[in-house]
């Protein structure tokens, strides 16, 4: 799956939640099981630390939702890093349905 930085799905925050939506031919891995980690991204809010406390996938829709610790105002500027947890395949990891 690859990141839609573009458009009308490009990534979207309202309040404390960061939706980032991803292009791909199946639907994504919404496995409770599977989900990444909290600490497998790392947001910045006009270059501070803004912790993300959960994760979630919506696996139709094709999204992953951030919930951060602090609200993000409209004028502020927001970047998110992702890290895959391992260097090889894992489950735990932002994927399509067959592991890709």
């Amino acid at each position: 799956p690859q990141l839609i930085i573009t458009g009308d799905s490009r990534p979207k925050i309202t309040g404390n939640q960061l939706v980032l939506s991803f292009s791909d031919t199946g639907n994504l891995d919404a496995d409770a099981t599977h989900t990444p980690a909290n600490g497998a991204f790392t947001v910045l809010v006009n270059g501070v630390a803004n912790a993300v406390t959960s994760v979630s996938v919506d696996s139709q829709a094709k999204t992953v939702t951030l919930t951060l610790s602090t609200a993000v105002t409209s004028d502020q500027t927001v970047t998110v890093a992702y890290a895959d947890p391992t260097t090889g395949n894992d489950a735990n990891a932002i994927q399509d349905a067959a592991g890709n």
